[in-house]
This record gives C-alpha cells, sequence and structure tokens, in this order.
C-alpha cells in the first residue's frame, strides 16, 4: 500500500444542517486536522419540482448518496449500512443535510488504518463544531448542542472492502432557517479547515438565541447583554487602534468605561450607529439583564425576545459577518 491513498467513506452529522436545494452535490477540499479530505453533499431523490404528500416527521424527498466521490464509487456495502441516512427535503427550498460522502487522503503507518481513521473522526466534531457555528449564524438557526441520542461517527472503507468506522457519540427545536446557499457553504467549511472561529460576540449571540429558545430567559439576556458588550468593546479597540492609539491605553479606556450605556455612548462617539437608541437599549436590555444576573429575576417571554432582538441588532450593525 502507498503512504499516501485515498479512502472513500461517509461522515454523519452531529447535528443536520440546513441548505438550499441548488446546493446539493456540491464537492469540496476542506482539512480536518491533519488530514486532507474532499467532501461531498448528498443529493436529491426525487425531482425538486414535484411536491409529494411529507412523511409522518413532515419529510418530503429524502436526500441520497452522491454518485460518486472524486471518481470512485462508493462501496455497496457501506451505503446499505449508511441508507436513509444522507437528509431530507423540508420545503422546496430548504434540504436538511444529515451526513456527507468523505473521501480522505490518509497515509496509515504499517497499513493500519485504525489509528488515522480514529484521528479523523476525532478531530471531525471540533471541525463540525466551527462549521456549525458559520451555519448558524448564517441561516438563523438556533445553535443546540449535539444530540446525545444522534451516532454521528466517519466511517471510511479500507482497500478490501472493510468499514473501518470512528463513532463516539456526542452531544433540534427546528425554526424555519434561511438555507445556506453555496458560498456560505464553501465559506463555513473552509473556516472549520483553518480553524477560524466565529467571532466571539457573535458566538455568544447564538448561545442568546439558544437559552431563549431553550426556555432559559435569564441566561439569555444575560448572554444577549454580553454579546453587545464584545461587539461594542471590539468596535472601540478597532477604531482607536485605527487612529494610532497605543493598545495599553486603550485597555484602560476599554477598563473604565463602565457598563453598556457607557459603551454605547462611547460608540457612538468614535462614529458607530449601533441602530438601537440608548434609551431603549438602558429599558430594554441593560436594566433587564442587571435584574436578571444580579437579583435573580426571572424575565418576561416579552422581555427576552426584546433583548435577543436588540442585541441582534446591535452586534449585526458594530461587526457584520461576511456574507459567504
Amino acid at each position: 500500500m502507498s503512504s499516501h491513498h485515498r479512502y472513500p467513506g461517509i461522515a454523519q452529522f452531529p447535528r443536520p444542517v440546513p441548505v438550499d436545494v441548488e446546493v446539493l452535490g456540491l464537492a469540496l477540499d476542506v482539512t480536518i486536522g491533519r488530514h486532507q479530505v474532499t467532501v461531498t453533499l448528498p443529493v436529491l431523490e426525487g425531482e425538486a419540482q414535484f411536491t409529494p404528500p411529507p412523511d409522518r416527521l413532515g419529510r418530503l424527498d429524502r436526500l441520497i448518496a452522491p454518485p460518486d466521490v472524486t471518481g470512485e464509487a462508493l462501496p455497496k456495502a457501506l451505503l446499505r449500512t449508511c441508507t436513509d441516512v444522507w437528509g431530507y427535503r423540508s420545503t422546496q427550498r430548504i434540504c436538511y443535510v444529515e451526513a456527507v460522502a468523505i473521501s480522505p487522503i490518509l497515509d496509515p503507518e504499517e497499513d493500519v488504518l485504525d489509528e488515522p481513521v480514529r484521528d479523523l473522526g476525532n478531530k471531525f466534531f471540533s471541525w463540525f463544531r466551527i462549521f456549525q457555528e458559520w451555519a448558524c449564524a448564517w441561516s438563523g438557526e438556533p445553535m443546540q448542542d449535539f444530540d446525545p441520542y444522534r451516532p454521528s461517527a466517519v466511517h471510511v472503507v479500507d482497500d478490501q472492502g472493510a468499514v473501518i468506522s470512528n463513532g463516539p457519540r456526542e452531544r433540534g427545536v427546528y425554526v424555519w432557517p434561511r438555507p445556506l446557499n453555496r458560498e456560505q457553504v464553501a465559506g463555513a467549511m473552509r473556516r472549520a479547515s483553518a480553524g477560524e472561529l466565529l467571532p466571539p460576540e457573535h458566538r455568544t449571540l447564538l448561545e442568546a438565541v439558544e437559552a431563549k429558545v431553550g426556555a432559559m430567559p435569564r441566561k439569555a439576556v444575560v448572554d444577549a447583554a454580553t454579546a453587545v458588550e464584545v461587539a461594542m468593546g471590539g468596535y472601540i479597540t478597532r477604531e482607536l487602534t485605527s487612529r494610532g492609539v497605543g493598545a495599553s491605553f486603550i485597555d484602560e479606556v476599554i477598563k473604565g468605561v463602565n457598563g453598556l450605556m457607557s459603551l454605547h455612548s462611547l460608540c457612538t462617539e468614535l462614529g458607530a450607529d449601533p441602530g438601537v437608541s440608548k434609551n431603549k437599549l438602558g429599558a430594554q436590555l441593560a436594566n433587564i439583564r442587571n435584574r436578571a444576573a444580579h437579583a435573580g429575576v426571572r424575565p418576561t417571554w416579552a422581555e427576552v425576545v426584546a433583548a435577543c432582538d436588540h442585541a441582534a441588532t446591535i452586534v449585526h450593525a458594530i461587526t457584520p459577518l461576511p456574507e459567504a
């Protein structure tokens, strides 16, 4: 066996990812840990223009394996093992991808694949987490932890046709998200490959939305306020740095700013447009957070919604995400 060889396989996602129907079949070269990998999205089993009656789970057409992976067909034994794991179409545009074809280039020692496949499988979770964060930030779907009852594994087939798997289990309420387009799927996978984390303010904003959906109102408003603080602090740092102010002085400025209201004032003085007035920020986010954090008061649903909405407006206005 050569020192480098491409093996066909399947990677099951810990959580489905919503994509536009036009993204199906997309093949991308990514890096997972130290491994170079080609991932290929599944394709639609039926015709997108025809809408059959949904099944008992509300699914329309099932997704099936892509026809080939860089010219090498998936083995029938593996396809039988992973029947009905690829995903499904839930609307005319949105498809939930639950698995991808994966074709890694592995460098096994002494012709034993177990260790590199185990390493690939373990690194896959870290890679998927970054990919998932970007996907949620663009799609608007709540960020949630992995389902402990949902198997997630990387299955690779060796030259003798044996399936070698990494099958640890990791730990949705689905709203109608915006499906990811081709550029966003590629961008999320590229950033995951490079280890480029979602900016902290956007990651904290996802945690606020997750807490809101998960009936944790106190955590939701605290995370919403934290996301705003991080975004405003980052804006002040970037703006002062661009004006030639030294890092140590900037640190002192940030430390001297007391709370959301002062951060809002300084940001607007430096030219930012947070999109939420200072009065509204104080009444509907800062005060709600303070009561929740310091007095243990449980916010109402309306207060949680307003706090998360204001946080999203400010974070996206001050530190907008790239479109892909």
